[in-house]
Formats: C-alpha cells, sequence, structure tokens
C-alpha cells in the first residue's frame, strides 16, 4: 500500500541547516556562523527595537483574528508593495501576502509551472529551491552567476515556457550582486525571447544591499509582453521578523488585465495552502511603514553599518591569510571557495571538530558573518585556513 501520491520524491528529507544549527547551540565553545539571521553584537539576534514596540500596543483580538483573506490585509498589500518598489516601477504591478520570502517563491511556482516544467536557478543557491523544485518534480538547470554568457546559454536550452530564477543582491550563499548594466544585458536578453519568460528576482536580503541596490527594477517598465516579472519580498530578513512569517509577491507586467487575473490565480492557491495569513503582523509592519518609517531607517542603517563592518573584517582577513572565497558584494554570507563536494564535505567536518559551525553548500562552505560578532569574528578566517 502506498497511500500518498504516485509521483511523490521518496528520497530521505534532511534539512542540513537546521541539524547543524542545533549541534551550534548544544556546543557551549561553538563559534556559530551558521544563522540566516542577524545577531547584534552582543550575540543575540538583532531586533529592529520600532517593531517590536509597535507589536506589543496589538491587542489579543486582532492576534488572535483573521487576516482580511489569503491573500493577506489591503493596507498592509499596499504600504509593503510601496516599501519594496521604492517608487521606481511605473508599469503595471499587483501585490499579495505571502508566509515569508519562501511563500512568495512557493506561490510563484505553483501559479506559474506544471509537473515536468524546467525551473533555472544558480549553481550555487539556497539549498530550497532544489526542495521546491523536487517537491513539485520540475526539471532542473543550473548557472554560474559569475558568468552572463552561461547564464544566457542555458536559458537558451529551455525550448518553452522560460522560469528564471534570480537572487540579487545579497545573494544566498555567495553575496554577489548584478551591477546595473549586466541586469540591462539580462533584461535585453529576456526581452528578445519569442516565448513566455518568468522572471523570479528573490530579494529577500535587498535592504541590507549597499549603493542603489532597487536602480534595476527601473527596468521592469520596459518589459516585453512576454515577460512577468515576479519580485519575492520578505519581512523575515527586512524588519527581523523570521518567526512571523510574513512576506510579499508583487507580480509586474505590461498587461493590467492580466495581473488581475493572476492575483485572483495567487489567492485561490493562497486558500488551497496557507488558507490564512498572520494578521497581528501585516498590522505591525503596516504601523511600522505607515507611522515608524523614519526609526525603522535609522535602525535599519545602524544594522548595515554593522554587517558592512564584519564582512569587510573577514574579507580582508581572508585575503591576509590565503583564504580563498567567491567574489561577495553584500549580504549576510560569503563563501569559501571548495574544489569539489568530497573535499568540502571533509572540510567541513574538520571546522566541526573545533567548533566552528558553518553551513554547506554546493561547491562551497557558507560563512554566516551576520550571526558572528565583531570580537569573534576577528582571526576567524586564519583559524578556518589553518584547518583547510
Amino acid at each position: 500500500m502506498r497511500f500518498v501520491r504516485k509521483n511523490e520524491n521518496t528520497k530521505r528529507y534532511v534539512d542540513n541547516i537546521f541539524s547543524v544549527v542545533r549541534a551550534a547551540k548544544a556546543d557551549p565553545e561553538a563559534i556559530n556562523a551558521t544563522a540566516g539571521c542577524l545577531y547584534g553584537e552582543d550575540g543575540k539576534m538583532f531586533t529592529y527595537r520600532c517593531v517590536f514596540e509597535s507589536e506589543a500596543k496589538i491587542t489579543p483580538v486582532q492576534r488572535a483574528a483573521y487576516a482580511a483573506s489569503p491573500a493577506g490585509n489591503q493596507e498592509y498589500i499596499d504600504l509593503i508593495a510601496d516599501f519594496v518598489l521604492d517608487k521606481r516601477v511605473k508599469n503595471h504591478f499587483k501585490a499579495m501576502a505571502t508566509p515569508g520570502g519562501t511563500g512568495a517563491i512557493a506561490s510563484a511556482v505553483n501559479t506559474c509551472l506544471d509537473e515536468g516544467d524546467t525551473i533555472i536557478y544558480p549553481q550555487i543557491s539556497w539549498g530550497n529551491y532544489r526542495v521546491i523544485a523536487d517537491e513539485r518534480n520540475l526539471n532542473v538547470l543550473n548557472y554560474d552567476v559569475y558568468d552572463l554568457n552561461d547564464l544566457f546559454k542555458t536559458i537558451d536550452e529551455v525550448d518553452e515556457k522560460v522560469f528564471l530564477v534570480i537572487n540579487s543582491p545579497c545573494e544566498n550563499p555567495l553575496g554577489h550582486a548584478y551591477p546595473l548594466d549586466e541586469w540591462k544585458q539580462i533584461m535585453d536578453k529576456l526581452n528578445s525571447l519569442d516565448k513566455e519568460v518568468i522572471l523570479l528576482c528573490d530579494i529577500a536580503y535587498i535592504d541590507y544591499a549597499t549603493g542603489d541596490p532597487k536602480a534595476y527594477f527601473e527596468l521592469f517598465n520596459e518589459i516585453s509582453d512576454n515577460v512577468l516579472v515576479l519580485l519575492a519580498a520578505s519581512c523575515s530578513k527586512a524588519f527581523s521578523y523570521y518567526g512571523q512569517r510574513l512576506g510579499a509577491l508583487i507580480a509586474i507586467n505590461n498587461d493590467e488585465e492580466f495581473l488581475d487575473h493572476y492575483m485572483n490565480l495567487c489567492s485561490r492557491t493562497a486558500r488551497a495552502t496557507w488558507s490564512n495569513l498572520n494578521n497581528a503582523a501585516m498590522l505591525n509592519i503596516a504601523d511600522i511603514l505607515k507611522n515608524h518609517r523614519e526609526e525603522y531607517d535609522e535602525e535599519l542603517e545602524a544594522a548595515k553599518g554593522m554587517l558592512k563592518e564584519r564582512t569587510e573584517l573577514f574579507i580582508r582577513q581572508a585575503g591576509d591569510c590565503g583564504l580563498e572565497l567567491y567574489q561577495s558584494a553584500d549580504g549576510f554570507f560569503v563563501t569559501l571557495k571548495m574544489k569539489d563536494n568530497d573535499e568540502r564535505d571533509a572540510y567541513h567536518k574538520r571546522l566541526l571538530d573545533h567548533h566552528i559551525y558553518t553551513i554547506k553548500v554546493n561547491h562551497g562552505i557558507r560563512v554566516g558573518l551576520c550571526s558572528v560578532p565583531l570580537e569573534t569574528l576577528d582571526g576567524l578566517a586564519e583559524k578556518m585556513k589553518e584547518l583547510y
């Protein structure tokens, strides 16, 4: 007897990240560089004061209540779309609330791809892309984020619908970001294709990027009729609100009527999966964006400064001792280069034996600078080089 669907994925599921995180928390000597959450210099999870002062004012009735719809509360939807788009997009767009950035990605995949379709995402990337693809029995193609020609070659391998995932800036785990001139080349390529193109931009960490990270959004004002742009945003990262599971999916297209149809489809899918959303979290983030934006922006700048200081220290010391990293621009992570995954596994074991906890990725070791205080980080690259 099977009891489950015929097309189930029978591979044993083990979440490597959470198992290593648990081991790190149980080790009093741990240098814990596993987390995908921002920690302060006191070693505790970083939280925005304005976020939790606002949350404290939410009543028990508001906390207990359902949200207005499976797609979320309209005030939150309007405010989060304005926050994410930053007045860059003049084209037609529609938005909905989701349970975190993962909910936005899952919704995009569920509504746009059939079993057996192809999804394209980076060779070295967030492991959950693979889980999402496997769960839906999708074909997978990968590309090198440092080589546009490889990306374009991979796109050309797809005969029909192109579904491309780009995680930029602050790519997890590499910290890679496409500069604006490369974004222009990417959009020129996608706009030139005579087939359906869905560009899913995973922008979970974008608020921690330096410079003008949303400049490329303006390219979405001149897209082909064949292109649908989807942005997957995360309040988990932007507001250090991880466990509240809140995010947004924003769809951009030249056809406003199609967007109405698409959001209706997304709402139906939402009703059939998560059914409803975290009402209190939506009320809280809406209040922050409407009434406490200046306070939030000040705290965000402080958080970015803290992260930048750690990143600069580790990259400098890694360069000094010859610890080879993939090129990084911004973000919560940097990644060590590994020749192959057998070498990676052996090296990861040596790190664990010396109480250094990191995350294995394809051909690399991810170091969560976001979770390591500066004092602990100072000299870590040298320790890791000694164990290489």
